[in-house]
């Protein structure tokens, strides 16, 4: 199954300095295939020159300047793509940025706009906003155009850009599309570089507060119209990390791969199978050097993927977590399998009970020779498990200095934080036995639980000696 075009829109206006390193960020997404538009808006810098030397999948279109909404909406004219991203010119776009959105949106049909944070960098004597951020980075939680990707049928919905704002048409749109009840989720990976300088149209400060209350001012007179009431009139932009309330919670499911052609597609058809919607499945392939990638295509973009040299399972399932959306995790060895129920069951006990932050279930083996499967026991094991998200960030990633026993030091620092467990008596894990799993592979890196082990110790000591529990 090919992976849908995402046509991509970037409106530009004597601009020509900064075409490149946005169309460079565009062509370094882990998403294909794209195209892209440019949107020449009157430009007098030379940006036709510039965008000619770009080559493909670069469409150049100029037009009389009309402002960046009249762009915008000459490029969704021309724009191809069942799904559509706009990226202005003096901007640009994380690597996974596209592979992170159209996950979700493939995961989730009903919805048709995913938005992510924004991150805000200075350059050329820009200055950073006096924003209340979300951490050292400048990052932060915003409805911004360019942080979003969008379904081309939400547009027939909502509708173009009103090409009569010069400023906050942006916010018009946003507006009309939130009166209308689209879905729409903001994510926590960031999705947009938001970059300042000295010659932002947003600096001009005193033309764009002159058309943001004239934005507010027709939202409130729709919602009239509509009959929607005085409090509809005062319903915030957005609230939250999302717009679509009710809608089942997202699972990111976690499989890291390392030469594992073998098994892989099997441990992703349980994935996909599973009777709890939705689920975005991520694979990272540790740099696989057998056929992992040639099975791994067959998946399209029902899988979203990502690589890396080979730096150890811990290495793999931390960058799935920083890849992952959802608001719970589960991890999948690729030579394991899930019964179909697993995440079902697993997200009805977690919503049911708020105080449970990690909940795992029983494991069964089976040899890959054949012979009977093992009796079900008890699996303190990362494929039984499924955890909140914030208790993944509270304790911290995974470390990547040992062989084996990570998961172990991570549990152990889970309960020192006081995570809550549960243990379900159902099998949520059938483990393959063969040859090649990692604990044969490394039993020369046994000594690693001794070496985690006695670091629990010293930890539990130093909580000790500063007044903790022991």
């Amino acid at each position: 199954m090919p992976n849908p075009l995402v046509s991509v829109i970037i409106p530009a206006y004597n601009a020509a300095r900064f075409l490149p390193n946005a169309l460079a960020s565009v062509r370094r997404q882990s998403y294909s295939p794209l195209e892209i538009l440019i949107v020449d808006d009157g430009s007098e810098d030379g940006c036709a020159r510039v965008a000619a030397e770009l080559g493909e999948p670069v469409r150049y279109v100029r037009q009389e300047r009309a402002g960046p909404a009249a762009a915008r909406n000459r490029g969704l004219e021309l724009a191809r793509g069942e799904f559509v991203g706009f990226l202005d010119a003096d901007d640009e776009w994380p690597e996974q940025k596209l592979s992170i959105q159209m996950s979700r949106l493939l995961a989730e049909p009903e919805l048709d706009v995913v938005l992510g944070r924004v991150r805000y960098v200075a350059i050329e004597g820009g200055e950073i906003p006096d924003y209340l951020f979300e951490g050292p980075d400048h990052e932060i939680s915003n409805v911004h155009l360019g942080s979003g990707l969008y379904r081309r049928r939400v547009f027939d919905k909502v509708g173009n850009f009103d090409a009569s704002l010069r400023y906050c048409e942006d916010v018009d749109w946003f507006m009309r599309a939130r009166e209308l009840r689209v879905g729409l989720r903001i994510l926590r990976p960031v999705t947009l570089i938001y970059r300042l300088h000295g010659d932002n149209m947003t600096r001009n400060r005193e033309r764009a507060n002159r058309f943001l209350p004239l934005a507010f001012k027709r939202s409130i007179d729709r919602r009239r119209q509509m009959g929607a009431g005085a409090q509809a009139r005062l319903d915030p932009l957005f609230s939250g990390d999302e717009w679509s309330p009710g809608t089942p919670p997202l699972v990111s499911a976690i499989v890291p791969v390392f030469n594992g052609a073998r098994y892989v597609r099997e441990a992703l058809v349980s994935v996909l199978r599973q009777t709890y919607r939705p689920v975005e499945a991520i694979v990272v392939d540790d740099g696989s050097t057998d056929e992992t990638a040639k099975v791994l295509d067959e998946f399209g973009p029902r899988v979203r993927r990502a690589s890396q040299a080979h730096s150890g399972q811990s290495a793999a399932r931390n960058l799935g977590v920083d890849l992952a959306t959802g608001r719970y995790l589960a991890f999948l060895d690729a030579d394991d399998l899930w019964p179909a129920e697993k995440l079902a069951a697993q997200v009805a006990i977690l919503e049911g009970d708020p105080q449970c932050d990690l909940l795992f279930g029983h494991v069964e083996q089976f040899r890959q020779n054949g012979g009977a499967p093992s009796a079900p026991m008890p699996g303190h094991l990362p494929g039984t498990l499924m955890l909140r998200r914030d208790a993944w960030l509270r304790v911290g990633p995974l470390r990547g200095d040992v062989k084996v026993g990570e998961f172990l030091d991570w549990l152990l620092r889970a309960r020192q934080r006081g995570m809550r467990e549960r243990m379900d008596p159902r099998v949520w894990l059938r483990r393959r036995i063969h040859g090649d799993n990692l604990g044969v592979r490394e039993r020369e890196a046994r000594g690693d639980y001794v070496r985690l082990l006695k670091d629990a110790m010293d930890r539990r000591r130093r909580s000790a000696g500063a007044g903790g529990s022991a």
